[in-house]
């Protein structure tokens, strides 16, 4: 994992954040927490917990109540509409559901490519094609997929796409949600395997947000763990997970079971 710069601004902070939908009352309390550059977080929590929900906003996606949150100390609701396009190339998402988060209709070639045609009109068609293919390479796939359609390809080549889309704009953060719970147990591990090899290899700030504090503990250095809404604890997730304090943070790791650790395989998986 990369090393974290101590006391510096972080690149996400939150403090005394609520969010509410209409009719409804609220799905997060009192939520405070930062992200430092480089860092790797776990947010935890069975369904319901409002672990999906903080995700959404930290990106802006959903209204807040009350509080603020902050990227690089400024707060979201400053936000101009060049501030909002530079966070989503700085932010990029990986989804839980592989198939859903590609369009049926592109081809792989053009699904990688998308990112660089919004964000990166500076380059040339050569230089796009160059960067998509490198890009796959490093995910672990053969050239032969870029003229595929999702629905030609495995979940975890899918997923593996995913990947690649979101990390093909270098971006500062990434920000995973439940990203191996859709897959087969046999491809989570080679998942969690690339994510922490490109996360260490790019020094990105990886937040991931899972049920599964096994999958936490392979990828991140701290976890929050998440029950009703609200933080009810957090820290080194060495020291959460092998001496949690909280009732809640015990019975999650009780009913979890390891994810299995296994040596890579063959490109295509």
């Amino acid at each position: 994992m990369t090393a974290v710069t101590q006391g510096a601004t972080p690149l996400v902070a939150v403090e005394g954040l609520a969010v509410r939908y209409r009719g409804s009352p609220e799905v997060l309390r009192e939520i405070r927490f930062s992200v430092a550059a480089g860092d790797t977080v776990g947010i935890c929590g069975e369904s319901g917990s409002g672990k999906s929900t903080l995700l959404r906003a930290l990106l802006g996606l959903v209204p807040i109540a009350r509080g603020t949150v902050r990227w690089h100390g400024r707060e979201l609701a400053g936000f101009r509409a060049a501030d909002w396009s530079r966070l989503r190339r700085c932010a990029q998402l990986v989804f839980q559901d592989p198939f859903a988060s590609l369009d049926p209709r592109m081809r792989i070639a053009a699904i990688l490519a998308e990112p660089l045609d919004v964000h990166r009109s500076d380059l040339d068609r050569p230089a796009r094609q160059a960067r998509v293919a490198a890009q796959l390479t490093r995910v672990g796939l053969d050239a032969n997929v870029l003229t595929r359609f999702p629905h030609e390809l495995s979940g975890g080549q899918c997923q593996r796409v995913g990947i690649a889309r979101a990390m093909i704009l270098e971006p500062e953060v990434l920000v995973c949600d439940e990203p191996v719970s859709a897959l087969d147990v046999s491809i989570q591990a080679q998942i969690i395997g690339l994510l922490a090899t490109l996360q260490r290899e790019a020094g990105t700030t990886l937040i991931l947000v899972s049920h599964n504090l096994a999958v936490v503990r392979r990828l991140c250095r701290r976890v929050i763990v998440m029950q009703g809404g609200r933080i009810v604890e957090e820290g080194e997730a060495k020291d959460v997970l092998s001496a949690p304090r909280h009732a809640y943070t015990r019975q999650l790791l009780a009913s979890i079971p390891e994810v299995p650790r296994s040596p890579p395989v063959a490109q295509g998986s």
